[in-house]
């Protein structure tokens, strides 16, 4: 790729990075796409970024089915007339998937779960009297399409999320990628995705984080098959 259209790339993801400075309510955490091979297979991967900090685990139960856990932190300290005040967005939540292999090196795969968690109370257009804290649940779906070998995984992902932070649900259409780069069991790993609101912006009593950028570390110590 030409290297001024790479700045440019990078500009457009700075500049979207500091529109979300100021912190909304709902923060997507990154995604998992552990694309499983076959039972035994399990891993384990360690992010930061625009998310926070984040901690995930799958594994194979069966050739198709997969089980994934996922954590979120992410904390935030500044100052509201003279006094300091700390926000923190966390997240724990599970899901099940059933993943199908269409060739040696392709897979496809797809998750149903949900989780709990705790964002700060950031709402616009209604007044809240509750704790500057509160908590939430979201539930997803998540379908992936991933082509993998013995040093690199690559996933495209959709997650439809239904987002509940009181007052009010919204869904959310959250496409993106994830990169696993190294050789068999330790890689270097990289997501890059979006969050997009189905509700109009009129319509909300809170604001989500629209780019999601991580990059972190995976481990694999289970038992892969490439070939059948």
């Amino acid at each position: 790729m030409n290297k001024k259209y790479i700045a440019i790339l990078f500009r457009l993801l700075v500049y979207a990075l500091m529109l979300q400075a100021c912190k909304i309510a709902y923060v997507p955490n990154t995604f998992n796409s552990p694309l499983l091979r076959n039972k035994g297979d399990a891993q384990f991967n360690v992010w930061g970024g625009s998310s926070g900090l984040e901690a995930q685990a799958a594994a194979a139960v069966t050739d198709n089915i997969g089980l994934m856990v996922n954590g979120q932190f992410q904390q935030d300290k500044k100052v509201e007339n003279d006094i300091e005040v700390t926000e923190k967005w966390k997240l724990v939540e599970g899901a099940i998937g059933y993943t199908e292999r269409f060739s040696d090196m392709g897979i496809f795969e797809i998750y149903a779960g949900g989780g709990v968690g705790q964002v700060p109370a950031k709402f616009r257009n209604i007044t809240w009297d509750g704790p500057p804290d509160i908590t939430f649940n979201r539930w997803f779906i998540q379908p992936a399409l991933g082509f993998c070998n013995d040093w690199l995984d690559f996933s495209v992902v959709n997650r439809l999320s239904l987002v509940d932070i009181s007052p009010q649900k919204n869904w959310f259409y959250e496409p993106g990628i994830v990169g696993k780069i190294g050789y068999k069991r330790i890689r270097l790993v990289g997501c890059f995705g979006f969050s997009f609101p189905l509700r109009g912006h009129d319509k909300r009593y809170w604001d989500n984080q629209f780019v999601t950028i991580s990059v972190g570390l995976h481990v694999n110590f289970g038992k892969r098959i490439l070939e059948d």
